[in-house]
């Protein structure tokens, strides 16, 4: 037994080391490729480290060390060991490998060279080529063999400087010491950054390779003495755990089973190894099982007997608990679309006395209104006694006198009793004292859910009346802009029918950029920051809007939403304009009436002594003179009559006319005009509209200035729309749109003042647009301006009434 034990133990140990012993290798040949890579690394730094030594030194020599010798000894003298770059760099480097351990490899060479121990071998000759070949490379770097052993190589080329062409360049520029030493061949004859040398710098590979060989060999080694630990606690617990069951297992079948059949199992088990044994013994056990098993049934018919009246009570017990199950279900079933605490009661007690078969259900509520609601309204019901009351204090039922008494309570709220009651004695099974709890918890939670539904609904309601009751357009909506909720107000700043639109059209107008961060739109600045953000907002159809975002708070870490209120603020801008217009206006009448008055005396007399002057001579061109010095003084008059009007109080304007009658009678006064700036002039004047409250004298006044602004901003073959309608607010619109050159937004904010004018001088008194401004403000109506391709002046008139006492203007 102890060979076979040994056998199986054997397998699994060996299996598992060699498979550990893989693992090992694999994972060494890593290490080692990982080490490798590590210390490359390291030697190229130190390469380039050491190459970076020689550069600083020799550009210390070259920057500070030269030039303060050539400051110190006399002119002309060079000392080589003092002031020689290349010298210096040499002996240094040469000294530093000496007391450096690693052997470095270091040579500055050059291909004719004043020292002949500088001359570049056959590689270093090849690294110079490469640099001149390619100026922009400023650095190489690679292994390489040196007297037969490989190093890591960086080299860089030697350039010559402006501070090296004085040894460098034109022997007799150089000092007298170095021709001494050198001569005046080599070294010299070089040009301005030219590529003649090249520095070299490295270490040997084998200082990366060893290191690396040896570190993972001696990983390794740790790591197969490892393995073979792990192989001897495995072995340990393999005996623990997989043995020590099957010798345990071994012992119950002798143990057990005695019979011929069952002893055959047991040699089997000592036959083989533990698991093979294991597995035929375990067919023979089916075999003795499917006897087992004929008997067992023949055994079984005996007890279906016994099975049928066990059946037959556990089947009572089941409708019983059945008909728990189906009035549960049917009081959260009747919990939907129940509206109030009375519907809820009536629809329990139904069902709770067809569950129990009862005579009479009562429930009798003990807050507050102390109410007594029956199943069957016919029966009288009978007080409640305050020991009954008890109940709602204890965890229990009462039974007497063919009543039951069940609390229905929750951990809350104690809210009253249910009384069933019989005509005669109750099955007691049926009386579970469990469920009857239960179905008073039940019964309590529901009352409980449908208060707080019939509180949520009403404060819905409720929130829902004010929601609508805001006339102003207020939404909900998420981070993309899609609506959620919106009240009837919004139908006036979205008109669109579909959904979809309608957000198209939200997102264009929170897309507006935001006042306080103009990279950032109103929307994204409330995502931003999650706080309320206000603007106006100045839509393409000119209407002015405040618009409010408020984000909500968080909640079940649900996405933002944001409530959205917007205000049409278009009336109150337009008031705000006109009144400001009336005060300019206002001030600068006052003005222009002084100014008048001081300038009307004097024109009085120069027209007097004009007419004088006329009646006293007789020449024809002297009489001509005299008419332009008339015709310009009556000019200035026309001008302070404006003026005058601007000033004086407003009066009432009064009298009616048909509008299209007065623009067609105006257009024939300049269509000859038109025509001979070939203008095409297109009417659509709506038929049968009302009269206005105008006279007609001062709207052909008005309709003039207009006429003329639109006929002095085109050009030749312009066009003019001129069209009449009923507006939506009832009154009559009088509209001229020109295709002139347009009225940018600032001028658009300054026409109507008085003597503003963008004309050519002498084209124009600024006037015009003022007094018709003054006579529309009078009339009670109102002027628009529109431009971008084309510039349109639409002025609404009031419609004149059927009885009106007429006034004609002083």
């Amino acid at each position: 037994m102890f060979t076979q034990t040994l056998n199986l133990r054997f397998k699994f140990i060996t299996g598992l080391v060699m498979f550990a012993l893989a693992l090992g290798l694999c994972i060494s040949i890593i290490m080692y490729f990982h080490f490798n890579s590590l210390l490359e690394s390291e030697i190229s730094q130190r390469s380039r480290m050491l190459l970076a030594q020689s550069n600083a030194l020799q550009d210390y020599v070259k920057t500070q060390l030269r030039p303060e010798m050539f400051n110190i000894l006399p002119e002309g003298r060079f000392v080589l060991k003092a002031m020689s770059s290349s010298y210096i760099s040499r002996q240094v480097m040469a000294n530093l490998n000496i007391q450096d351990a690693s052997g470095y490899h270091y040579r500055r060479v050059s291909i004719k060279p004043r020292n002949l121990e500088s001359k570049a071998n056959p590689f270093e000759a090849g690294l110079i080529e490469i640099f001149k070949k390619d100026k922009t490379l400023k650095i190489w770097e690679d292994n390489t063999l040196v007297d037969g052993k490989e190093y890591h190589m960086v080299a860089r080329p030697v350039t010559f400087t402006e501070s090296c062409m004085q040894c460098h360049g034109d022997p007799k520029d150089a000092p007298r010491e170095l021709i001494e030493i050198y001569g005046g061949t080599n070294g010299f004859n070089y040009t301005l950054n030219d590529a003649a040398g090249v520095v070299v710098a490295g270490f040997p590979v084998d200082m990366i390779r060893e290191p690396a060989m040896s570190l993972t060999l001696h990983y390794l080694s740790l790591y197969i003495l490892g393995i073979f630990l792990f192989a001897g606690l495995i072995s340990l617990f393999f005996d623990r755990l997989v043995m020590k069951n099957l010798h345990e297992l071994t012992r119950i079948f002798r143990t057990r089973f005695s019979g011929e059949q069952e002893q055959r199992i047991i040699d089997r088990l000592g036959q083989k190894d533990e698991i093979e044994g294991l597995i035929e013994g375990v067919e023979e056990l089916a075999t003795c099982l499917s006897s087992a098993r004929t008997q067992l049934v023949e055994h079984a018919q005996t007890l279906e007997k016994r099975v049928e009246e066990r059946t037959l009570t556990l089947h009572t017990e089941s409708e019983r608990h059945l008909a728990d199950v189906r009035l549960f279900v049917s009081l959260l079933s009747g919990f939907t679309g129940i509206q109030n605490t009375l519907s809820l009661i009536t629809g329990v007690l139904e069902n709770v006395g067809n569950r129990f078969k009862a005579k009479q259900v009562v429930y009798y509520c003990t807050v507050a209104s102390e109410n007594q609601y029956s199943w069957k309204k016919d029966a009288v019901t009978d007080t409640l006694d305050q020991a009954i009351k008890e109940l709602l204090w204890k965890n229990e039922v009462l039974f007497e006198n063919n009543k039951l008494y069940v609390p229905i309570k929750s951990q809350e709220s104690h809210w009253g009793i249910l009384c069933i009651s019989w005509n005669s004695q109750p099955d007691p099974q049926d009386l579970d004292p469990a469920i009857l709890l239960a179905l008073g918890l039940q019964i309590a939670i529901l009352i409980e859910n449908i208060q707080a539904f019939s509180n949520i609904r009403f404060q819905n309601d409720m929130l829902q009346s004010i929601f609508e009751g805001i006339s102003d357009p207020l939404l909900l909506i998420d981070l993309d802009a899609n609506i959620i909720i919106a009240n009837k107000g919004c139908d006036t700043i979205l008109p669109a029918e579909s959904r979809s639109e309608r957000e198209k059209e939200l997102k264009s107008l929170l897309s507006h950029p935001s006042s306080a961060n103009k990279n950032n739109t109103i929307l994204d600045l409330v995502i931003k920051k999650e706080t309320p953000v206000s603007q106006e907002i100045r839509t393409p159809e000119n209407r002015y809007l405040s618009v409010d975002l408020y984000p909500l708070p968080h909640q079940d870490q649900r996405s933002l939403r944001i409530v959205v209120y917007i205000k049409d603020i278009t009336p109150e801008k337009q008031m705000i304009e006109r009144m400001q217009q009336t005060e300019r206006l206002s001030a600068i009448g006052k003005m222009a009436a002084g100014i008048a008055h001081e300038i009307n005396n004097p024109l009085g007399v120069i027209r007097l002594y004009t007419d004088l002057v006329k009646d006293a001579v007789e020449n024809k061109d002297t009489h001509a003179d005299i008419d332009v010095i008339s015709k310009h003084t009556r000019s200035v008059q026309k001008i302070i009559q404006n003026l005058l009007n601007l000033s004086r109080p407003k009066q009432v304007i009064s009298g009616r006319c048909s509008i299209n009658t007065v623009v067609r009678s105006v257009f024939e006064i300049f269509k000859t005009q038109g025509a001979s700036k070939r203008i095409t002039i297109e009417f659509d004047l709506e038929a049968s509209l009302p009269d206005i409250k105008c006279d007609a004298a001062i709207l052909e006044q008005i309709l003039t200035n207009l006429w003329l602004n639109a006929f002095d901003a085109l050009t030749d073959q312009g066009k003019i729309h001129i069209h009449t309608r009923m507006s939506p607010e009832k009154q009559v619109a009088f509209c001229i749109e020109d295709n002139g050159q347009g009225i940018s937004e600032e001028v658009i904010s300054h026409i109507f003042d008085p003597f503003y004018t963008t004309k050519k001088i002498g084209k124009g008194t600024g006037l015009g647009l003022s007094v018709v401004y003054g006579f529309i403000t009078e009339l009670g109506g109102r002027i628009e301006v529109k431009s971008d391709d084309t510039t349109r002046f639409c002025i609404f008139f009031p419609i004149a009434e059927h009885e009106t006492n007429l006034r004609t203007l002083p």
